[in-house]
C-alpha cells in the first residue's frame, strides 16, 4: 500500500470567488435591466441564481462539481439576458456587451483545460452573433475582447491550478518519508500503511508478511568513519532494500536509526524468509557490513479472525532480538497466530 500522489485527486481550490461574483454580477444585471413591470420575475430570477449559488458552494471541489455548477449558472445567465432581451430591444447592444462582460468570469472556474475555454468562448460568440440583426465593428472588437480575456483567464487559472495540485502532491509525500533515505517513517507506518495492508489481507484471507532488519554493529560505522559516512550507509542500505522488494506492492519503512521494515503484502513465511537471506548475503560485500533479520508472518482465512497492527512488528521485532543474540548476521523466522 503506497501514497498515490493522484494529482486528479488532489485539486485546486473551487474557484468560488469567481462563481459568487458572476451570480453576483448576473443578479444585478436582471434588477437593473428588467422594466418596473417585471419587478416579480427579476425578483424570482435573483432567487433562482442565489439558490444556483449556494448549490455551487456546497459542490465538491471536483471537476465534475465545477463544470455542472459553472455550467448551470451560464444558462441561467442566457436565460436572465434573453429576458432582458425580449422586454427592452432597443438596449440589445449593451445587453449583448453586458452578458459578454459576465461570460468573461466563468472561463477559469469551469474549464479544467485550454480547449474547453475556447470552446465555451466560441459558444459564447455564436449566441451572441445569432441576436445581432446588424453587426457593428465596436461590438465584434468587445466580444472579441472579453473571450480573448476569458480564454487568457482560463489558461492562467490552470496554471496556477496545476502548481498548486504539483506543491499539494510533493508536500504530501514529504510528509510521510524520511528525509534521509527517502523511505516510508515510522508516523505513515502507525497511522495509515500497517492498518491498511492488515485490513485487506484480513479481508481477502491472504499472507502478510512484515521484515525488521537491523544493521549490525552501527555505531561502530559512525564512532570510526563519522556520521557522514553512517548517513551513506544508511542511503544505500534504504536502496538495496527498495531494490529488492516490489515496486508499488512492497513498502520499505525506516523504523528507527538503523533499523528498516518492509511490509510484504500477499508473502508467506518462506518468501519473506527467502528475501531475508537474499539481502544479507550481499550486505557485507555492498555496504561494508552484516545485518540481523527478524521475519513473521500471519496468513489470514476467511473465518473473522484479527491481528493488530502492533502484534505484527512485535513479533518480528522479537525474532530480530533473537537473531541478534543469536550472533547477528542471521534470519530469525515464525509464524504468528491470529489473535
Amino acid at each position: 500500500m503506497h501514497l498515490h500522489h493522484a494529482t486528479d485527486a488532489i485539486r485546486g481550490p473551487a474557484p468560488h470567488s469567481l462563481l459568487a461574483l458572476h451570480a453576483g454580477a448576473s443578479a444585478v444585471f436582471a434588477v437593473a435591466l428588467l422594466p418596473p413591470a417585471g419587478w416579480p420575475l427579476a425578483l424570482a430570477g435573483c432567487l433562482l441564481i442565489l439558490s444556483m449559488l449556494v448549490r455551487t458552494l456546497r459542490a465538491p471541489a471536483t471537476q465534475l462539481g465545477r463544470t455542472a455548477s459553472g455550467s448551470a449558472l451560464l444558462a441561467l445567465d442566457l436565460v436572465v439576458f434573453l429576458l432582458c432581451y425580449a422586454l427592452r430591444e432597443s438596449d440589445a447592444d449593451w445587453h449583448a456587451t453586458a452578458f459578454c462582460t459576465l461570460l468573461a468570469a466563468p472561463y477559469a472556474g469551469i474549464t479544467r483545460r485550454m480547449s474547453g475555454g475556447a470552446g465555451l468562448a466560441i459558444v459564447a460568440s455564436l449566441a451572441w452573433l445569432g441576436l445581432q440583426d446588424d453587426i457593428q465593428a465596436s461590438n465584434a472588437a468587445t466580444l472579441l475582447v472579453f473571450n480573448l480575456a476569458g480564454i487568457c483567464a482560463c489558461h492562467s487559472q490552470q496554471r496556477q491550478r496545476r502548481a498548486h495540485v504539483r506543491q499539494h502532491a510533493v508536500l504530501a509525500e514529504q510528509a510521510v518519508r524520511d528525509h534521509l533515505t527517502g523511505c516510508y517513517n515510522r508516523r505513515y507506518l502507525d497511522e495509515h500503511l500497517l492498518g491498511a495492508e492488515l485490513a485487506r489481507s484480513q479481508r481477502h484471507g491472504l499472507c502478510l508478511t512484515a521484515i525488521l532488519c537491523d544493521l549490525d554493529h552501527f555505531k561502530r560505522i559512525n564512532d570510526a568513519h563519522g556520521h557522514a559516512a553512517g548517513d551513506d550507509v544508511l542511503r544505500t542500505f534504504a536502496t538495496l532494500l527498495g531494490n529488492a522488494t516490489r515496486h508499488g506492492i512492497d513498502s520499505v519503512v525506516r523504523h528507527g536509526g538503523e533499523e528498516f521494515l518492509l511490509i510484504l503484502p500477499e508473502t508467506d513465511l518462506a518468501g519473506g524468509v527467502r528475501l531475508a537471506e537474499r539481502l544479507r548475503a550481499g550486505l557485507l560485500q555492498h555496504i561494508g557490513t552484516t545485518a540481523s533479520f527478524g521475519v513473521a508472518c500471519i496468513a489470514f482465512a476467511p473465518d473473522g479472525q484479527t491481528c493488530g497492527p502492533a502484534a505484527l512488528v512485535a513479533a518480528a521485532d522479537s525474532l530480530l532480538y533473537q537473531a541478534k543474540h543469536a550472533g547477528r548476521n542471521c534470519v530469525r523466522a515464525a509464524m504468528l497466530d491470529a489473535l
